[in-house]
């Protein structure tokens, strides 16, 4: 067997923990009542994968900014940050929304992407 065709992710997510959570796909951009573009997204969707968090000692290695809160996905769904789109997708996890910071995007190759995704605190519910 060929580890090219084989979704490592769904095989592993058979033996850990999977969290449900909700998928925002970035549509493109559209103009508000203020004339102002703002990005818009689809409808959340649910999706199921893995959602970890991010070790503290990690977040100066990686550049990260210690007042906000990571975590790291993993998932079935070909997710986008901005290098491919001028905004990232969003996700619904425990109530409080996050966008991509840097994902790897191996969809296409393996049919998963993981992703780090950073808390928007002002959209907090």
């Amino acid at each position: 067997m060929s580890l090219n065709n084989l979704n490592l992710l769904k095989a592993a997510l058979e033996f850990i923990p999977k969290q449900s959570f909700k998928y925002m796909k970035y549509l493109g951009n559209k103009i508000n009542d203020f004339g102002i573009s703002v990005p818009e997204y689809s409808d959340p969707v649910e999706i199921k994968g893995s959602v970890q968090s991010v070790e503290l000692s990690l977040y100066s290695q990686l550049g990260l900014d210690m007042a906000q809160n990571y975590r790291q996905i993993y998932v079935s769904e070909d997710i986008c940050g901005n290098e491919k789109q001028p905004q990232p997708d969003r996700f619904i996890i425990e109530n409080s929304t996050w966008e991509i910071v840097k994902n790897a995007p191996w969809f296409e190759y393996n049919g998963w992407c993981g992703a780090l995704v950073v808390e928007i605190k002002e959209l907090r519910e």
